[in-house]
């Protein structure tokens, strides 16, 4: 959070409260400078609030002049820029430059996957996760079979906790009467064997935003690492998981000086079923990590027996099963139990778009080959993706390359004026309700517009991009004569800090929806 600006003027100086009240207006008056929308703050003013942000409504030449000037400007010059505005009813463009140019779109390439599901599996499809059972008599059955159907939902992000949808799943076994099982088996095949996207940086691998993706999993693939520091600096501190994934870990923590920052490093090449790790803490104190898991399918299956066995069902061995041909046969003796299924499609789109929640739309990616093509990879996903843009949204073939589905890889392509066709073929689509409450608002809790553009709020929807120096934003908005635009804007090779970027495309936005006084307006 960015404190508030404080200006002097001259020798007006506030010293005692009561003096405040009388000099104040007068120094207003003396040295009136052009406030900028402002920014939220942690408490309200102690004097009387400001007003809100006049809306000003700019003609064409100048909405041009002020968006060349905020591009132009050093160092942002040497960035490339690609911004698309068009009129939403008449799809009159409004401003452009270099709109059907390539650019890395960041976390923008949700758009596209986000409305392809929509659109292709519908906004009322549900993942169905199927348990089956081998060899029952009476309370015990040979095997307990559950079907990985790729539900990204199984974490605190749609439930209570991480272990919710576990300990529903495993209350249904256990009303069913079953007491024990010889095998759980958990069916991981829906899903090609490919953890990772070959796209994706390996420093990304170990960190909660670049989980490995499987057809059963839980808790978006992580886990939860606890450092402790000891009690006096350089004595060893301790590690410990929570949660629901028993993830293996082995490492270090160093106990470090009073009020030094905790730190961790992770040995990402050396790992197959365990988590390498070296951490520093401050004596005394607690520092939690998200990291990604080794094997999501079997941390899942592991939970899911430790689930089972809280609901009073006893299970003997766990076993993951990848090959297609193995589990065609077990469920061919298999007598179906129970099926578990997710939130609707629109809450998941909600889910991935808002907060920006990679893993989940990989899962997605993959949901869609797996469904469209038989194919649950990231190669099938995104050719169903490019497919639907292609041949739906009806846009230029050139123009989209779709390598993951979250935008993480720095492979994928769009290119400004292809966003902004996918969002106004999106405003006439039946499923256009669920897609605009899918896009974050200024100011939305848990979103990632929860701290930017507060100026917009109740006239903006849009999704935001982050990686290195990559940042986008994209969405409709009212501007001051309360007309809707639709809008991209992509900034790549920025070589600046993300902030940096980000503030010049909130410019834009604010410059657009006339919510930003023009430069050298009073």
């Amino acid at each position: 959070m960015r404190p508030r600006e404080t200006r002097s003027c001259g020798r007006h100086r506030l010293r005692l409260l009561n003096i405040i009240m009388v000099l104040v207006p007068a120094a207003l008056g003396a040295c009136a400078t052009r406030a900028r929308a402002p920014e939220p703050v942690a408490a309200p003013p102690a004097v009387a609030p400001r007003e809100p942000p006049r809306r000003v409504a700019l003609s064409a030449d100048e909405l041009r002049h002020e968006i060349d000037e905020i591009l132009d400007a050093p160092p942002l010059h040497r960035a490339h820029w690609g911004v698309h505005i068009i009129d939403a009813r008449t799809g009159a463009v409004v401003y452009s430059r270099n709109a059907d140019r390539h650019f890395i779109p960041a976390s923008n390439m949700k758009l596209a996957v986000g409305a392809a599901a929509l659109a292709l599996l519908g906004e009322d499809y549900r993942y169905e996760t199927q348990v089956l059972v081998t060899g029952r008599n009476g309370d015990r059955v040979d095997g307990l079979v559950v079907v990985g159907s790729g539900d990204p939902t199984w974490s605190s992000r749609f439930y209570p906790d991480d272990a919710a949808a576990l300990d529903s799943m495993a209350a249904a076994v256990a009303r069913a009467g079953i007491r024990s099982a010889g095998e759980l088996i958990v069916d991981a095949t829906l899903f090609r064997d490919e953890q990772v996207s070959a796209a994706w940086e390996v420093g990304d691998l170990p960190w909660s935003y670049a989980p490995p993706v499987a057809s059963f999993a839980v808790a978006e693939g992580t886990f939860s690492l606890v450092m402790e520091g000891g009690q006096r600096a350089g004595e060893p501190g301790s590690l410990r998981v929570i949660g629901p994934v028993s993830q293996p870990v082995s490492g270090t923590v160093a106990t470090d000086t009073v009020g030094a920052r905790a730190s961790l490093s992770i040995e990402y090449t050396a790992r197959r079923d365990t988590v390498y790790v070296n951490g520093r803490v401050a004596p005394g104190a607690t520092d939690t990590s998200r990291l990604a898991v080794t094997r999501p399918a079997e941390r899942a299956a592991a939970a899911l027996a430790q689930a089972l066995g809280r609901a009073g069902v006893a299970t003997e061995r766990v076993r993951v099963v990848r090959d297609t041909a193995v589990a065609g046969e077990i469920a061919a003796g298999a007598a179906h139990l129970t099926t578990y299924r997710s939130a609707p499609m629109r809450d998941i789109v909600a889910g991935l778009m808002q907060p920006s929640q990679n893993w989940v739309t990989e899962q997605v990616l993959k949901t869609l080959g797996a469904e469209l093509a038989g194919d649950g990879s990231w190669a099938g996903g995104g050719a169903a993706v490019e497919q639907y843009m292609i041949e739906d949204v009806r846009v230029d073939s050139g123009a989209v390359r779709v390598r993951d589905g979250s935008g993480l890889s720095a492979q994928n392509l769009l290119t400004p004026a292809t966003i902004v066709a996918l969002l106004a073929y999106a405003q006439e689509q039946p499923w256009r309700a669920a897609w605009h409450d899918a896009l974050a608002a200024p100011g939305m809790q848990g979103s990632t517009l929860s701290g930017r553009l507060r100026a917009l709020d109740g006239r903006l929807r849009a999704k935001t991009g982050t990686i290195s120096n990559v940042n986008a934003l994209s969405g409709y908005v009212v501007d001051a004569n309360g007309r809707e635009l639709i809008f991209s804007i992509i900034v790549n090779a920025t070589g600046l800090p993300a902030a940096t970027a980000g503030a010049a495309i909130d410019r834009i936005a604010r410059t657009v929806a006339g919510a930003e006084p023009p430069s050298g307006g009073n």
